[in-house]
């Protein structure tokens, strides 16, 4: 692509509602996503998991492994427990909020 369409690109995008320019973003990270992909395997199939079933596991504590639940649980002790016990080697750990539940972080 030229450098010039690309610089009027940029120049069409300051007319454009917050809500257009937002939906432009998005596409652009789609398609560059894609590219990055370029048909290898996803380099963040725990993220993927938990934007598909975060409803499911909302309010709990969970263990995932390359995509794949591995324990969930009311605490992370609980579920750090048993991931090893079904021995998993670096899961990630997280709690899943749910929608109705307000967050804070610091003092």
């Amino acid at each position: 692509m030229s450098a010039v369409l690309v610089d009027e690109l940029i120049e069409k995008s300051v007319d454009l509602t917050t809500e257009e320019r937002r939906k432009l973003i998005r596409s652009l990270q789609e398609q560059e996503n894609k590219t990055k992909s370029n048909g290898k395997k996803n380099p963040s199939p725990n993220i993927e998991w938990l934007k598909e079933h975060r409803n499911e596991v909302a309010g709990k504590y969970v263990a995932l492994q390359d995509g794949k639940l591995v324990a969930q649980g009311r605490t992370l002790r609980e579920v750090d427990r048993e991931a090893k016990r079904l021995g998993t080697k670096k899961p990630l750990l997280t709690y899943v909020p749910g929608e109705d539940e307000e967050l804070w972080a610091g003092w």
